[in-house]
């Protein structure tokens, strides 16, 4: 009888650890900084198939844990914006992102109300301690396309692929039209930093009335924008 003792002990556990419901846990688990930048956060089913509500932009997230692949499965969205991915402890993969930027509760006055999405596709991240050591994907974004009407002034749709770079995350993003070249290149460093530089070579004339307004610097030809902070 002996021989059945131990097998039962550690079912026991097993299924007392699966059964753990997530809100007994995530409050310990969940960043001070997280929790501070998303006060409405609240925690349900196990820690093994639980369910997040209260996420800025994204409401809800359902994530369901396989332990024996190493893996987390993760859906996130509201129907207007959405990200699914599979993480594991080296690496993400199939990861869909979409997201509606009037959601985005942003800070800087120029960047409220601003219409239009981004999207990104990330086939594969890999990732180390220094950060990302690589990466295969695509972004797109509208955002130029779509708020003529409130800046007087628009652009092409920029798309560009995503890829590491000394453990950044770099979106090397640029798009045309008739009149006009843009292009953007975004680092986002695992510090939490980012920096932005953006530049358009145009001939409209209303260019030199609209960039400046939003931080555009004349260089012979072109107009040039770096932008640095927090992503995190």
């Amino acid at each position: 009888m002996k021989r059945w003792i131990l097998p039962a002990v550690v079912a026991g556990l097993a299924a007392g650890v699966a059964a753990l419901p997530l809100d007994w846990i995530a409050p310990f688990a969940v960043p001070s900084d997280m929790q501070a930048n998303a006060p409405d956060l609240e925690f349900h089913g196990t820690i093994w198939d639980g369910r997040v509500t209260g996420i800025p932009v994204f409401e809800a997230s359902n994530f369901k844990v396989s332990p024996f692949a190493r893996r987390v499965d993760v859906q996130a969205g509201d129907g207007q914006n959405f990200f699914t991915g599979r993480v594991t402890p080296s690496s993400v993969h199939d990861v869909q992102f979409w997201a509606d930027l009037s959601t985005f509760p942003f800070t800087d006055g120029r960047l409220q109300g601003l219409k239009g999405d981004v999207s990104f596709t990330l086939s594969e991240v890999s990732y180390d301690k220094s950060g990302c050591a690589s990466a295969i994907g695509d972004m797109r974004t509208d955002v130029l396309q779509r708020n003529g009407g409130a800046i007087q002034w628009t652009g092409p749709e920029l798309t560009g692929p995503i890829r590491c770079e000394g453990g950044s995350i770099i979106a090397d993003l640029s798009g045309r039209d008739t009149e006009q070249v843009i292009s953007a290149l975004i680092r986002l460093v695992p510090n939490g930093s980012y920096r932005a530089d953006i530049t358009v070579r145009t001939e409209r004339g209303e260019a030199d009335v609209v960039l400046p307004l939003f931080g555009f610097s004349r260089a012979g030809g072109d107009f040039k924008l770096t932008e640095q902070g927090r992503w995190r």
